[in-house]
């Protein structure tokens, strides 16, 4: 369904319009929306703006004008049918726009109508009656992209440009000209990850040790224990390390319950902690009953 754009820009305020089909003079109906639901006067009110609201058909059209005497001054036929519902078109300032209507801007960002009778307000300078927005669309090699623009990927992934540039595959990229679109510091399970991984927690007096965590052993206690095996899943870690300036102290960690710590040599049920220097350990669980070295 097309949507009425006036050829004539200097229309006669309160005249009005008269439609027809194109090439004949038999009369047209239009409509206030797209849906054919509002049915329009026969004589299109022209306002005192020299503005018409909406007015939507099908096809092309005839149109004549008339001031607000009765006198014809133009005719123009056909008129419209470029103009069609769907295809963003560039935004004029003579069109009514309806609320989520989506026009092309003179920057070639694309926009959406806050209100309906939305006239004259160029969409580039004006947000209080345009929103912008973006559609999200998948990574081509044969696109320029800009940087900032966001792209999907056939993975499902999304990334953002770092660089003005074309032909470089996010999914291969090795962080160059792309990276993920949303910032993993804002994540609450990259944050949990990064604190597993980064966080120390110091340990004196013996006591149970904490999984997926960096534990210092600070004092030569015999009584740090692992915590069982099958409380974290298959594959999950736990650090511990004694720094340097504690290596005097020779603490031990023990395996919780029937549990078993398994290194090269086969399987024991202890960790004695006797070294000159400083030393880090790392232990994978199998997520039931084994600690391996």
């Amino acid at each position: 369904m097309a949507r009425f754009v006036s050829p004539i820009t200097d229309m006669k305020p309160n005249g009005y319009l008269l439609f027809f089909k194109s090439k004949t003079n038999t009369q047209l109906i239009t409509y206030k929306d797209e849906l054919e639901s509002i049915q329009n006067t026969t004589n299109v009110h022209v306002l005192a703006n020299g503005n018409v609201e909406n007015v939507f058909y099908s096809g092309n059209a005839k149109v004549k004008y008339f001031d607000e005497f009765g006198q014809q001054y133009a005719e123009r036929d056909p008129v419209g049918g470029e103009k069609q519902l769907g295809d963003f078109s560039d935004f004029d300032l003579v069109v009514s726009y309806d609320i989520n209507d989506i026009v092309e801007g003179s920057d070639g960002e694309f926009y959406k109508s806050l209100s309906n009778g939305n006239i004259g307000n160029d969409p580039t300078i004006t947000p209080t009656q345009w929103e912008q927005i973006k559609f999200l669309g998948v990574w081509n090699t044969n696109i320029t992209y800009a940087i900032g623009d966001v792209v999907k990927t056939s993975t499902g992934n999304l990334w953002k440009a770092l660089a003005a540039q074309a032909g470089n595959d996010p999914e291969a990229d090795g962080g160059t000209n792309w990276i993920p679109a949303i910032s993993g510091v804002k994540i609450p399970e990259v944050i949990a990850l990064e604190d597993r991984t980064t966080t120390v927690i110091p340990q004196t007096g013996g006591g149970l040790l904490t999984a997926l965590r960096v534990n210092e052993l600070r004092d030569g206690d015999t009584g740090f224990l692992l915590p069982l095996a099958n409380s974290v899943s298959a594959n999950q870690t736990i650090t511990i390390t004694q720094p340097d300036e504690y290596v005097a102290n020779e603490p031990i960690v023990t395996r919780s319950g029937s549990d078993t710590i398994t290194d090269s040599s086969g399987t024991d049920t202890s960790i004695t902690f006797d070294n000159t220097q400083s030393v880090e350990l790392t232990l994978t669980s199998d997520g039931v009953s084994d600690w391996s070295l």
